[in-house]
């Protein structure tokens, strides 16, 4: 059982549960976990940069956009400011270096057309729809898809105890997954200047 890629997943999904009667619903099992996944697991192979010039003062989420880390405008690091505050900076004509996300667009505030843009953001990985589609996540840790979409699979079939078996097993792989890429985002070693 191979499970570094979609169609191996779905095989491992059907052979775990031992019946070969959920073999249409098995990809539905696999997208509720996707969802469960975007919300629930950070690595640094969701990050993302988007780069380009605004054409105004908004800015569309990029595609598969699930959280803003960074923006900046030529050079310049913008702040977070909810919807609400930002209005009131509008309001009184600030000239602080903010933004705001309404919908699906940034709203940057004094941003101008040319001005040059970065945005670091966590992307959410592409749904699988081939057999030999496959990301990072499920190269590295097939144990949070397979426990995500067994989950949903109890969930169909009514069986509450294998339910939460299977939630806690995806809750605590995506947590250790995420725990170790946070580690290696800082790990090395700390740089010491000596005195002399």
């Amino acid at each position: 059982m191979a499970l570094s890629t979609f169609g191996g997943l779905k095989t491992a999904v059907a052979s775990f549960l031992n019946r070969s009667d959920l073999t249409a619903s098995i990809p539905d099992f696999v997208v509720l976990a996707e969802a469960d996944i975007r919300r629930d697991v950070r690595v640094q192979a969701m990050e993302a940069v988007a780069t380009g010039t605004l054409t105004g003062e908004t800015l569309a989420h990029p595609t598969r956009y699930i959280e803003a880390r960074r923006l900046s405008l030529d050079g310049h690091v913008y702040e977070y400011r909810t919807p609400a505050d930002y209005t009131e900076l509008v309001r009184v004509s600030s000239q602080d270096t903010v933004y705001t996300s309404i919908g699906e667009s940034f709203y940057i505030l004094n941003g101008a057309n040319g001005d040059s843009y970065a945005l670091t953001y966590w992307a959410g990985f592409a749904a699988f729809s081939a057999d030999a589609d496959t990301n990072w996540l499920l190269a590295n840790a097939p144990d949070v898809y397979l426990f995500g979409a067994l989950r949903y699979a109890a969930i169909f079939m009514a069986d509450d105890a294998a339910m939460t078996r299977n939630l806690a097993m995806y809750l605590s792989a995506a947590k250790r997954v995420s725990s170790q890429e946070h580690r290696s985002a800082y790990s090395g070693s700390t740089l010491t200047v000596r005195a002399r």
